[in-house]
């Protein structure tokens, strides 16, 4: 009889916010499909007797193709073993959790996915950025910094609202391009901007500008993914936070 596969978030980094099923599955597990930003403390936590198994992806380098990950857990599942894919995050906010969930359902495997706390509420609140906020945002928006073709996949004039709160994930590679077109498209060019690297954990950085500055302030600064980018008025808030 086939097991069940979990398709679990691990949260943005900091091990203590793991959840609690989330800790239990690693624990039980036989075999752990994991990612590249799943710090080593939490590996530590995964059943000594279990098969791991290193899938992880960065810009233009992938050790695994998403086919072959795919591929993998289907044929783990297939023999009887309970499996983790631990990818972090919420598995489902740009974590082709969801592909991954269709593509054992394809097979007729069971699966269930355990959400995380994602990336952005972790980085935001650990900055003390909250991401809506009475008379500053009215929502929030999470789209993808990675793209080809920016003037097709993104749509700029509905992404260009000073009332929304803007979340942009890998878009360290892209931040010229993505603030050159936010102002275009009529956000003003002082318009505040966060940037965080390795958010939630003990080498997180932070660097607070506007769109106009940002791509020179986080050049500068040197950082390097995973950056989480947060625009809108709730930045502002940011240094009255911190008194």
């Amino acid at each position: 009889m086939l097991k069940t596969v979990s398709i679990v978030g691990a949260g943005p980094g900091d091990p203590e916010l793991l959840t609690l099923k989330a800790l239990r599955l690693l624990k039980e597990a036989d075999a752990v499909v994991y990612d590249r930003l799943i710090p080593q403390v939490i590996l530590d936590m995964i059943s000594p007797q279990a098969e791991k198994f290193f899938a992880g992806k960065s810009c233009k380098h992938h050790v695994m193709e998403q086919d072959e990950i795919n591929t993998l857990l289907v044929g783990l599942a297939r023999r009887g073993l309970k499996v983790v894919r631990l990818k972090g995050g919420n598995p489902v906010i740009f974590g082709r959790g969801g592909e991954e969930a269709e593509c054992l359902a394809s097979q007729h495997i069971p699966c269930e996915i355990v959400p995380g706390i994602s990336s952005a509420s972790g980085c935001a609140a650990a900055n003390k950025i909250p991401l809506t906020h009475r008379g500053l945002s009215q929502g929030v928006r999470y789209i993808s910094g990675h793209y080809k073709d920016p003037e097709r996949e993104i749509n700029w004039q509905s992404v260009a609202d000073p009332d929304t709160t803007l979340v942009i994930y890998m878009g360290l590679t892209n931040i010229a391009i993505i603030t050159r077109k936010l102002i275009e498209y009529g956000l003003p060019s002082d318009f505040p901007l966060a940037a965080i690297e390795n958010g939630t954990t003990e080498n997180s950085r932070i660097v607070i500008s506007t769109l106009e500055g940002a791509a020179t302030d986080v050049g500068k600064a040197g950082f390097e993914p995973p950056v989480l980018i947060i625009i809108g008025r709730v930045v502002t808030l940011y240094d009255g936070f911190q008194k």
